[in-house]
């Protein structure tokens, strides 16, 4: 059994390339259909041994494409340890820090305490 995992970036040509220095997988998208699709295949993509364990700990999304995908694939993402998908921000985001609290949420649920805050 592996016990190494990887991580990946979906998002836009000039925010993934950053990532790429930082040893991600990195997958660039153009419209909200495309990174839905890899979302969701990176999410149950499985090794290949005995216990068909995730191949991603962690699968990052640009928030601008993270904010479209339908409620039920979010809470259908949020039942499973891993990957976590995580939303990012993107170089168009607003000023309503739709990552940095759904980074929060996820962090009070896994504590229990909002130690973000």
């Amino acid at each position: 059994m592996s016990d190494t995992y990887k991580f990946a970036v979906v998002g836009n040509v000039s925010s993934v390339k950053l990532y790429q220095a930082l040893g991600a997988e990195t997958y660039a998208v153009s419209n909200n259909d495309d990174a839905r699709n890899k979302t969701e295949s990176l999410f149950f993509a499985l090794k290949d041994d005995e216990a068909k364990s995730a191949v991603y700990a962690v699968v990052f999304v640009e928030e601008d494409f993270y904010k479209t995908f339908p409620e039920d694939l979010i809470e259908r993402f949020s039942r499973k340890a891993l990957p976590a998908i995580i939303p990012v921000p993107s170089p168009k985001s607003g000023d309503d820090n739709f990552a940095a609290n759904r980074l929060r949420k996820i962090v009070e649920r896994a504590v229990g305490s909002d130690i973000l805050g």
